[in-house]
């Protein structure tokens, strides 16, 4: 299942490079270097990191599986970035050349990450970049992800105040530059995931660091700050409670339970609390209408969706009709005990059946589940699981990702430039057994611009019409 954490993937992957091994983590065609090179690297030698990489994405991911060829867009991206080194670069300059690769494998699981280094950032390299977490908001603005403190001025900057500029330009001219280096499988689930790792691709990319003039809204003027490295700033709010789920009632007879995340590896158990006690406050009250937020919830563990999906299942069933993992020397185990490299390996999923929760705790009304554009990872796997499984009215818009998932990302380092990419190696075919490369639809659609109050007045009518939830089909349809 997609169960990697975006923490340790896609902020920062260092957990997933343990997993790997020094030998899954160090090169898919050659050792590199031990120190990355500090100087400029020769033509023949960059081009060759392209093959590699091109290389290694046709031999592992499973998307490739038979053919000799990428798709059309993927190849003429490598060829330009090729086409594009005519003499020797440094490995600054030839980052944007290969990152310009990555929006065409449209899998926000496959990317070359920007770690100039090739490694995870270290303490010291943080403490030069962006020092503050950012996220692409409802309204299409860059904001503050959480508030902070100043340790020696006691200066706060405000929870969700818009960023303006950064360094002098304007941010969403900024965005438009960044987001064609950035991965997904659309338009606005790439600008989604460039905010998660913006303080990368600012060093990476633009080549800022130490120094950032930070024009903020919220004053009139507007305020710009000028931080410097060293500069002291404290989070003001506690952002992993602010993702807990959290249950809000709408009248006698509805309830909203939103669940932010599912990337809760770091602390589990208060997740599986917070869902438990939110399921037994919503079957005390009586509440026969139950509406599921997971908005812009990109992903996790699965078993986190599981955890929630338990709660309306009346006997056990799978979150996947296949499981597909395409296998490389790195992953085929002990003496290839998994199989061949190159070949796939298909998952028994009955192993992964999600076990309902006892008859006393179960929730037996109606299901709605809100979803958008950056509902993604296990959070496609729980919104899919949900309408397949006929546990709930889908509502909202469509997924930016694809409605089949991919995962187990694993590392791949180029020889020359030290760069990393990761490479997604399984996926994930919905509960129906439908295999078409296509976003999750709702069953309600609503529009781009409608209000939230409409959205769940939308959901609520809906559960309100006759005609009760199926609780869960038999068989897979399509």
């Amino acid at each position: 299942m997609p169960s990697l954490s975006r923490r340790q993937v896609v902020a920062g992957a260092a957990a997933v490079a343990a997993a790997a091994g020094t030998a899954g983590f160090v090169g898919f065609a050659a050792e590199p270097s031990a120190a990355p090179p500090s100087g400029p690297l020769p033509m023949a030698a960059l081009k060759a990191d392209l093959a590699v990489w091109r290389r290694a994405v046709l031999e592992r991911h499973p998307r490739y599986y038979g053919q000799t060829m990428l798709e059309a867009p993927v190849e003429a991206a490598f060829r330009i970035a090729a086409a594009s080194i005519d003499g020797a670069l440094t490995r600054e300059q030839a980052f944007p050349i290969f990152a310009r690769i990555n929006p065409t494998f449209r899998d926000a699981h496959t990317l070359l990450l920007p770690w100039l280094s090739g490694e995870e950032p270290g303490d010291a390299e943080r403490a030069s970049q962006f020092p503050f977490g950012a996220a692409i908001a409802a309204d299409g603005q860059l904001r503050l992800r959480s508030g902070w403190r100043n340790d020696t001025s006691g200066e706060t900057l405000a929870q969700g105040a818009e960023i303006l500029a950064i360094n002098g330009i304007a941010t969403p001219d900024l965005l438009a530059r960044l987001v064609a280096y950035s991965h997904g499988e659309t338009a606005k689930l790439r600008m989604h995931m460039l905010s998660v790792m913006l303080p990368g691709w600012l060093d990476a990319v633009m080549g800022w660091r130490d120094r950032f003039a930070i024009t903020l809204a919220g004053a009139a003027p507007p305020m710009t700050l000028q931080w410097v490295k060293g500069a002291r700033w404290t989070p003001v709010e506690n952002s992993k409670a602010a993702e807990m789920p959290r249950v809000a009632w709408l009248g006698a007879d509805a309830a909203l339970l939103r669940v932010p995340t599912f990337d809760v590896d770091e602390d589990p158990a208060t997740y599986n609390t917070a869902i438990d006690q939110a399921f037994a406050a919503i079957t005390a009250r009586g509440v026969s209408r139950l509406i599921i937020d997971v908005r812009g919830n990109t992903g996790g563990q699965s078993d986190a969706g599981a955890r929630v999906i338990q709660y309306v299942l009346n006997r056990p069933a799978a979150q996947v009709s296949r499981a597909r993992e395409r296998l490389n020397d790195e992953n085929i185990g002990v003496l290839g005990y998994r199989g061949d490299a190159g070949s796939m390996r298909e998952f028994v999923v009955d192993d992964e059946l999600i076990q309902p929760a006892s008859a006393n705790a179960r929730f037996k009304g109606r299901v709605a589940v809100l979803i958008d554009e950056l509902t993604y990872s296990a959070g496609i796997l729980f919104a899919t699981t949900m309408q397949d499984r006929g546990l709930a009215t889908l509502v909202g818009r469509p997924t930016g990702g694809f409605a089949n998932q991919t995962g187990n990302m694993m590392p791949t380092r180029l020889p020359a430039t030290g760069f990393t990419a990761f490479i997604a190696t399984r996926d994930f075919i919905r509960p129906s057994g439908d295999q078409r490369v296509a976003p999750v639809q709702p069953d309600l659609v609503v529009n781009d611009g409608a209000s939230e109050a409409a959205i769940i007045q939308a959901a609520l009518d809906n559960l309100a019409k006759p005609g009760g939830t199926i609780r869960q089909i038999d068989t897979p349809a399509g």
